[in-house]
């Protein structure tokens, strides 16, 4: 049986993937469609740049007006390395469903 921790991180990491798309996606359309002079916010004001951010909170950091053009790279970059993790994350479910492995919380 597979771990649960290996089907959870699948699961996660094909999340990741699929929300990383649409962003792509998105990203891709709107630079297609408009001038970066043209872009917006949510209040109408014109964004010069992109940012980059880690969780805020006490230890939260941002960057401000990343240049558009590391936008698609930086997602592209983001989605080939959950792709990554999750080819080798089937493996090791391969690896766990052949050597009968039970779950963790199973061996009790």
């Amino acid at each position: 049986m597979i771990s649960k921790e290996t089907a959870t991180d699948i699961a996660l990491a094909r999340r990741e993937v699929e929300t990383a798309t649409k962003l792509l996606e998105d990203v891709r359309m709107a630079l297609d469609k408009y001038q970066p002079e043209d872009l917006r916010d949510a209040f109408g004001r014109r964004q010069t740049g992109l940012q980059l951010g880690v969780p805020s909170g006490q230890n939260g950091h941002r960057l401000y007006d990343v240049p558009y053009g590391l936008a698609v790279p930086v997602i592209e970059a983001h989605i080939a390395h959950h792709r990554a993790c999750i080819a080798a994350l089937s493996l090791k479910a391969a690896a766990e469903l052949a050597g009968g492995q039970k779950a963790p919380e199973e061996e009790a």
